[in-house]
């Protein structure tokens, strides 16, 4: 009896499992209509330093809620630029850290969002 049942266990055990396939990019929400006096719209200009300033189209923005994150490179959220300009959405208003790569150039700033504001930051990547 012992036998069956511990038989039975492992085949029960086994057909419970399934293989589940993981995104490794998983999809991200941006916000882009927002009513609430608590949070604002960030935008980022990404712009070449080297190339007479121009925009620069596929350049990773990423955003950080502390300083001791951006160190540990612990984002929130990265957005790629489109026609130069990365549109974080609304987000809660505050303070943030932002870093724009793009190879192996880059550019870190500071932001303050403001409720029921569009916030703009200029960043240049040398």
């Amino acid at each position: 009896m012992n036998k069956l049942f511990y038989t039975a266990l492992v085949l029960v055990s086994f057909m419970a499992c399934s293989k589940t396939d993981t995104v490794s990019t998983p999809n991200q929400t941006i916000i882009t209509s927002d009513s609430s006096q608590y949070s604002g719209r960030l935008k980022v200009t990404v712009l070449d330093g080297t190339n007479n300033n121009s925009v620069i189209n596929g350049a990773q923005v990423f955003l950080f809620p502390t300083f001791e994150d951006l160190k540990r490179n612990f984002y929130i959220n990265t957005v790629s630029s489109v026609s130069g300009t990365a549109d974080f959405g609304y987000i809660l208003q505050g303070n943030y850290y932002l870093r724009a790569q793009s190879g192996t150039k880059g550019d870190t700033n500071v932001v303050q969002v403001l409720g029921q504001k569009t916030i703009t930051r200029t960043m240049i990547v040398r």
